[in-house]
């Protein structure tokens, strides 16, 4: 079962200041914010009900430095934080790295970047 837009944003309200207060912010952004969507056609696209193939739980945009979480993608609290806390690590890495390491020959299985940021969502239970 999944969760809706509501509770989502009711748990992010929640847990987010505590993600950011434990990891602190980024030496050169301000903390980004988090908005909640349908999903990542949708948001780009800017029409409600636009799908594609595949959609992540969450994205992390440098260039708007926001969190972006996709509400129908998202199973349950936990699921929710571990997106909370990928995205998170994705704006604390350096903004460079992860064109860095694809113009190395990385790709998003294997990139160092994208492994932290997976690995970062192990520290879930810290949130709960």
């Amino acid at each position: 079962m999944y969760m809706n837009k509501e509770i989502v944003q009711q748990i992010i309200n929640d847990v987010y200041p505590k993600i950011t207060k434990h990891y602190g912010k980024h030496i050169s952004y301000e903390i980004p914010t988090v908005e909640v969507h349908t999903n990542i056609f949708a948001r780009i696209s800017n029409i409600e009900g636009m799908e594609g193939d595949s959609c992540p739980s969450g994205e992390f945009c440098k260039d708007e430095n926001k969190i972006f979480i996709y509400f129908p993608y998202i199973k349950d609290k936990i699921d929710l934080i571990k997106a909370l806390l990928h995205e998170y690590r994705h704006y604390l890495q350096p903004r460079s790295a992860e064109d860095y390491y694809y113009d190395l020959g990385f790709t998003y299985k294997n990139n160092p970047m994208e492994l932290e940021a997976i690995s970062e969502e192990q520290n879930y239970k810290l949130f709960e």
